[in-house]
């Protein structure tokens, strides 16, 4: 399967997430505090490189990949590269590739998993556990009973199924987007470049 190809497979799973997503929030009422970006300075987020392709797909398209892959080589920052935080805040800031960024930055928040036992739980923060706690537990208790919600593992299992090499392991979310930028250099190594106008043509 093509680089064009396995993008637009990325993108189609990530257009069927937003809309249950939007349908979560309608019904859960749970949404993230404006500007709160407190998930983002975690340093030990895991993503797969093929939530990243994406976005590696557009740099090249753009002609910045080969800025940011040295920015990724040579970066020391624990945060997502992609995150710009406020200055002098610990918990606030903004995503600079928003429309682009990976499954596991949709996913959480507005999903779940299922435990040892096999019941579902959901997964959130610990802010929007504290602010929201009332609308947080309306839908734990609603979980197991039917109620919609994104599940991790199904999103997870539709990105491996379009490349399980890319799609399966998970690296630290430098790395993996590192790798996702790596992978579309290689392969336009010795291709010509697609067109903008042409860019998610078969």
């Amino acid at each position: 399967m093509s680089v064009v190809r396995k993008v637009r497979a990325v993108e189609k799973v990530f257009t069927a997430l937003d809309v249950e997503i939007n349908s979560f929030q309608n019904t859960s009422q749970i949404i993230c505090l404006t500007g709160c970006g407190k998930c983002c300075f975690k340093p030990d987020i895991e993503a797969t490189p093929l939530e990243f392709l994406p976005l590696a797909f557009d740099l090249f398209l753009t002609k910045r990949i080969d800025e940011v892959h040295e920015q990724l080589v040579s970066g020391s920052q624990a945060h997502c590269h992609l995150f710009t935080p406020k200055p002098l805040s610990l918990d606030r800031g903004s995503c600079g590739q928003y429309v682009h960024r990976g499954l596991i930055c949709r996913l959480f928040g507005y999903s779940a998993m299922k435990d040892k036992d096999g019941l579902r739980k959901y997964v959130t923060c610990k802010t929007i556990k504290e602010s929201q706690a009332k609308k947080v537990e309306a839908v734990q208790n609603e979980l197991n009973n039917g109620y919609e919600i994104p599940m991790m593992s199904d999103y997870y299992f539709q990105i491996r199924s379009i490349d399980p090499d890319l799609g399966t392991v998970r690296y630290p979310i430098n790395l993996a987007m590192r790798k996702a930028i790596e992978y579309v250099l290689a392969y336009y190594a010795y291709r010509r470049r697609p067109s903008m106008r042409r860019k998610l043509s078969a």
